[in-house]
């Protein structure tokens, strides 16, 4: 929840209102964000 939170400054209402699913998605997406921003591959 955390990273959503700091990521895409979500508000822990709205974290609260994700299915499941939904959380995982953003999660993945965050991560490629993350990853790219920092050169990861």
């Amino acid at each position: 929840m955390g990273l959503l939170a700091r990521w895409f400054r979500f508000q822990p209402s709205e974290i609260d209102g994700l299915m499941l699913d939904e959380f995982r998605d953003w999660v993945k997406e965050a991560s490629v964000q993350i990853k790219r921003e920092h050169g990861d591959d």
